[in-house]
């Protein structure tokens, strides 16, 4: 077939058909079955990688592979992927490190990002599924760990009249968005810039509001360093 050329709709549709015919569930297994335990070689990948790089489907060709999946997808089905991704072997370090730099620089579009909006609106966990999430991240599990330092009692300087002195001091305004105090419908709370609960010096102290105080929870390297840049350059 000569480079470039492409077949007609109507020939694409009867391809289709034919090959639908064709694929009884008896062919399915067989092939299926071949294709067991069998993984390109790291040349072949890098073949199949460039052959695909700059191609994109159009948004005709997304729907209807968006619509196959929808029906091919029964419980059956689901249950067999679920059991096939429990066998494979767990991602690598160096993997992991892989997949973050390609994924670096990249940004979803508006419209994607509204189409994944809308994708779960409505959708919520179940009990049995908050359980396990809530227990993957408690303790050693969660990333922010830090040996348990949460649990340290404050120092007994860390009182309501030195919360109020900071609040007096940041102008009653959260230090991250600038948010007014009146506005939070709450007092302001009093984070502490190097994360240790016994260090109560003034300096060491900024008034943030709730949201931006959960903020800092976590990237704790990071909003290290934002403010002690801040004090340095006030």
């Amino acid at each position: 077939m000569p480079v470039g050329y492409k077949h007609s709709a109507a020939a694409r549709a009867k391809m289709s058909a034919t090959h639908k015919a064709r694929m009884t569930p008896e062919i399915r297994a067989k092939l299926s079955a071949a294709h067991k335990g069998v993984h390109p070689t790291p040349e072949t990948r890098a073949k199949m990688t460039a052959s695909q790089k700059g191609r994109h489907h159009t948004p005709e060709t997304r729907a209807r592979m968006s619509a196959a999946t929808r029906l091919q997808m029964t419980p059956e089905h689901r249950a067999r992927l679920s059991a096939a991704a429990k066998r494979r072997p767990p991602i690598t370090p160096e993997t992991r490190a892989k997949m973050s730099a390609a994924r670096k620089g990249r940004k979803l579009t508006p419209e994607h990002c509204t189409k994944m909006s809308a994708a779960h609106r409505g959708l919520k966990h179940t009990p049995e599924a908050r359980a396990k999430i809530s227990a993957g991240h408690k303790g050693e599990k969660n990333p922010n760990w830090l040996g348990g330092i949460s649990f340290a009692p404050y120092a007994w300087a860390f009182n309501n009249e030195l919360k109020a002195e900071v609040r007096r001091r940041d102008g009653h305004k959260c230090q991250l968005c600038g948010v007014p105090q009146v506005e939070c419908k709450r007092l302001l709370d009093i984070h502490h810039i190097d994360y240790d609960k016994t260090n109560s010096d003034p300096v060491n102290l900024v008034a943030l509001c709730m949201s931006c105080h959960r903020r800092t929870g976590a990237n704790r390297l990071y909003w290290r360093a934002y403010f002690a840049e801040t004090e340095r350059s006030e």
